[in-house]
């Protein structure tokens, strides 16, 4: 044998071994960019000093482009979001200003059709409180007119927010917001579109400098009439921006659906294979599939005709040899139970705070025992966001009557006042109400039905025990008017206040002498109400 036939081998073996080198480093290389991809969502940190504080923007948008499309397919994510919406929003809300001229400037805007797509009614509200929960931060921008004061309420995305100019002394007052965006009009003589990039700083809606906001910032324009009004979630003091309260669930829900598909996978493989044969030798097994390969033709037309009438043949004669054993596979034991990723799911319980059956719908995984300890974190929590909206909700109103106010030819305008601190911060008092002599009260009330219902028989006799500290007459602990309104909310009127007003005039409220008679009339109101709801 030659020498050159002799290396032949060698080298082959050498070029072998050099392919497995090549696809071991491929292999390696894939697992690190597996790893670098996994990684992205903790990307993003920003350095402010010696501390890491907030994410950067690029790391925000990374966090919101993460969970948005989670919420849209996650079955988890999407109910955990669902249930606070409708536990938060699902009754509605009422809006009411206690003066009604200040009422009907209310009314106007929440009623205005423009309005209603983005604020004024249950389904703009639902949304605004996902995009809450799903990005932890809302830009509300305000268009109001200048003559009249009519304001017309829009949102701006979050990921065309791209930084906040706070005060150089207090980093908790933020005055400008720099928007960054794209336009695009289509060109009517070519038909084609064009897209414009644009930038614009807009003032925080209660930074009000008295020498007036400037044209321009850094060269980029200043838009003075159309202020924002920043709402954030889940972030600390010193975070500019706050970060998706779904963003702790993520990874847990995601882990939760690659568990149950690897389930469904192997579940698939082993459908592959409804029975087992075993045979004494190779010969036999070859002749039993033989048999089986025969009969498969007859049996498939068999098992149709038995789908299509009643008394078909579904069932076939396999003759083997001796020692040849056909049997189903068993699988049962054979795979993880499936229970063993209920913990990924009770991550996102904790992430979310919706208790198990809450969050999957099976009311088995709960009992009335522990139900009104376990709903009780959960009504504090939906109870303190709605609180959260009833702060948002009061001061887009304030700002509403202020502009009504301010405006020359606003409904509220006439004898109304402005004041403007060395702060910036604006103070409008409202003209004075023909009637009283006293400046038009501003209050607006934001009520939420109860989070719960509550037995309505143990609620009314709560109520009239404390007021009668179950005597027959009332103790005096609670004024007759209001126990009548306690009462009126109780039984969910709308219109308790009005009601309330007309029963018990200005100056007609209970006497603590009299205190059985004003009781006795009090529940004879009631209970003409009450004939009247029934009929």
């Amino acid at each position: 044998m030659s020498s050159a036939a002799a290396a032949a081998p060698q080298d082959l073996q050498q070029f072998a071994e050099q392919v497995v080198a090549v696809l071991d480093h491929y292999e390696l290389l894939t697992e690190r960019l597996a790893v670098l991809e996994d990684q992205l969502s903790e990307q993003g940190w920003q350095r402010l000093g010696d501390n890491n504080r907030d994410f950067t923007r690029e790391g925000l948008r990374a966090i919101c482009g993460m969970v948005r499309p989670r919420w849209l397919k996650n079955p988890l994510i999407k109910r955990a979001v669902a249930v606070q919406n409708l536990y938060v929003w699902g009754q509605g809300v009422t809006l009411r200003a206690v003066h009604p001229t200040v009422d009907a400037v209310v009314q106007k805007v929440l009623k205005d059709p423009t309005n209603r797509t983005v604020f004024g009614d249950v389904e703009a509200w639902m949304r605004l409180e996902t995009g809450l929960q799903l990005f932890a931060n809302l830009f509300f921008v305000f268009f109001v007119n200048p003559s009249t004061g009519h304001v017309k309420i829009r949102t701006i995305p979050f990921d065309e927010i791209a930084g906040i100019i706070s005060n150089p002394e207090d980093a908790q007052d933020p005055r400008y917001y720099l928007r960054v965006w794209t336009t695009t009009t289509v060109n009517p003589s070519t038909g084609f579109p064009t897209v414009e990039p644009k930038n614009a700083y807009y003032p925080d809606w209660r930074y009000n400098p008295r020498g007036g906001h400037p044209a321009y910032l850094a060269g980029i324009p200043v838009r003075a009439d159309t202020p924002i009004y920043h709402v954030s979630v889940n972030r600390l003091d010193d975070m500019q921006f706050g970060v998706s309260e779904m963003y702790a669930a993520c990874d847990y829900a995601n882990a939760y659906k690659v568990v149950l598909e690897k389930w469904v996978t192997i579940h698939n493989a082993l459908s592959k294979f409804a029975m087992q044969l075993t045979g004494p030798n190779k010969k036999a097994v070859t002749n039993a599939v033989s048999k089986l390969q025969e009969m498969l033709p007859s049996l498939q037309q068999n098992l149709a005709e038995a789908r299509g009438q009643a008394g078909g043949q579904v069932g076939g004669i396999l003759a083997t040899t001796p020692g040849t054993k056909l049997e189903p596979i068993k699988t049962s034991g054979i795979t993880a139970s499936m229970d063993d990723a209920r913990r990924l799911m009770l991550m996102v319980c904790s992430a979310t705070g919706i208790n198990e059956p809450y969050l999957t719908g099976d009311p088995s995984t709960g009992n009335l025992a522990t139900a009104k300890t376990m709903e009780r974190p959960m009504e504090l929590q939906f109870t303190a966001r709605q609180s959260l909206w009833s702060s948002i909700l009061s001061n887009i109103l304030d700002y509403i009557i202020d502009q009504a106010a301010m405006m020359p030819s606003g409904p509220l305008h006439a004898g109304a006042t402005v004041e403007i601190d060395d702060d910036g911060d604006r103070l409008v008092t409202l003209g004075t109400d023909p009637e009283t002599g006293e400046p038009m009260n501003r209050a607006v009330e934001v009520k939420f039905p109860p989070i719960l219902k509550h037995d309505l028989t143990e609620q009314v006799d709560a109520i009239i025990h404390a007021g009668t500290l179950k005597g027959a007459a009332a103790a005096g602990t609670i004024p007759i008017k209001h126990l009548t309104r306690m009462l009126l909310d109780v039984l969910g009127e709308e219109h308790a206040a009005d009601l309330v007003e007309e029963w018990f005039p200005e100056g007609e409220d209970s006497q603590p002498d009299d205190s059985e008679a004003a009781l006795a009339t009090a529940i004879g109101k009631l209970e003409t109400y009450l004939r009247e709801v029934s009929a």
